[in-house]
C-alpha cells in the first residue's frame, strides 16, 4: 500500500472518530456518511477497520455507531494522567524546596515505570526526566507498584522482570523482591538504596484515585554526596502524608 493510501485511511479514521466523539447520540450509517462526506463504500471500509480495533462499536438493535472501549480507555488514561500532574505539581515543588531533594511523579507502564514529571533541587547528570522509563525491580516506585498489585496482575508483571543488575546492590532474586512487599504495604512506602544507581537513595509512596486504584507514585531521592541515605528515608512520613493529600484530592478516601 502506498504512503498516500495509508495517509488517506488514517485521515478518514480520524474524521469518523471526530464525528462520533462530537455527536451527542449514537449515529446511523447515513448520518456518518452525511457528516463526513465519504462515499458509502469507503465509509463501510473505514467503519469496519475501526470496529476491528475496538475504537468504535455498532449497536445492532438500533443500527447505530458510537465510540468504542479502546478509545474510551485512551481518553480516561489521558485525563487521569493530566489530572494527577495538575494536582501533584505544587506539592512536588514544595516537597523539593522543603527537603532540598529531587522528586518524581511516575505511573506504571507495562513492564516499567514512566516518569510524568520531575522536579530537581540539584541538577544531576543521571537524573530522570519526564518521558523516561525505569525498571520496576530496582526503583522505589517500581516496588510500590508491584507490591500493591492484585495477585494475578502481580504474577504477570513479575514474570516479565529480567532482573538486570545495575549495581552491586540491585535485587536479582524474585524471592528477595517479593519478601519486601509486606513491609511496603504496611509502611506505605518503598526504598531503593543504590539499586539502580549506586550513589542514589530513593523512597516512593503510592497515589490512589477515586476508584481506589493505584494511579501513580511520588518519589523523593538524593545522592550520597548531598544527603546521607538515612536522611532521605527519614522523610518517609512527610512523603506518605503528602501522597495521602494528593490521593484525597483525586477523590480517594485515604486516611
Amino acid at each position: 500500500m502506498s504512503r498516500n493510501s495509508e495517509s488517506s485511511i488514517v485521515t478518514k479514521c480520524g474524521q469518523i472518530i471526530d464525528v462520533l466523539s462530537a455527536a451527542r447520540r449514537p449515529l446511523a450509517f447515513s448520518d456518518i456518511v452525511e457528516r463526513t462526506g465519504f462515499v458509502k463504500s469507503s465509509c463501510h471500509r473505514i467503519l469496519a477497520v475501526l470496529q476491528g480495533e475496538e475504537m468504535i462499536e455498532y449497536d445492532k438493535a438500533n443500527r447505530t455507531y458510537h465510540t468504542g472501549p479502546r478509545l474510551q480507555k485512551w481518553a480516561r488514561a489521558t485525563w487521569n494522567r493530566a489530572d494527577i500532574q495538575q494536582v501533584a505539581s505544587q506539592h512536588m515543588a514544595d516537597l523539593c524546596e522543603n527537603t532540598r531533594m529531587n522528586t518524581a511523579l511516575s505511573v506504571f507502564d507495562n513492564d516499567a515505570i514512566l516518569y510524568l514529571r520531575t522536579v530537581d533541587f540539584y541538577s544531576v547528570r543521571f537524573a530522570s526526566h519526564a518521558g523516561d522509563r525505569a525498571p520496576l525491580h530496582s526503583t522505589a516506585a517500581g516496588k510500590v507498584f508491584l507490591a500493591n498489585m492484585k495477585p494475578a496482575r502481580q504474577q504477570a508483571a513479575l514474570g516479565l522482570l529480567d532482573f538486570e543488575q545495575f549495581t552491586e546492590r540491585t535485587i536479582v532474586s524474585l524471592e528477595t523482591l517479593i519478601a519486601q512487599f509486606g513491609d511496603i504495604r504496611a509502611n506505605g512506602f518503598a526504598t531503593a538504596r543504590g539499586e539502580e544507581t549506586l550513589q542514589v537513595t530513593g523512597i516512593a509512596a503510592p497515589i490512589w484515585n477515586a476508584e481506589d486504584k493505584l494511579a501513580a507514585c511520588l518519589s523523593l531521592w538524593s545522592t550520597k554526596e548531598l544527603h546521607d541515605p538515612e536522611d532521605v528515608i527519614g522523610h518517609s512520613e512527610m512523603l506518605v502524608g503528602l501522597t495521602r493529600k494528593i490521593s484525597n484530592a483525586l477523590g480517594a478516601d485515604v486516611s
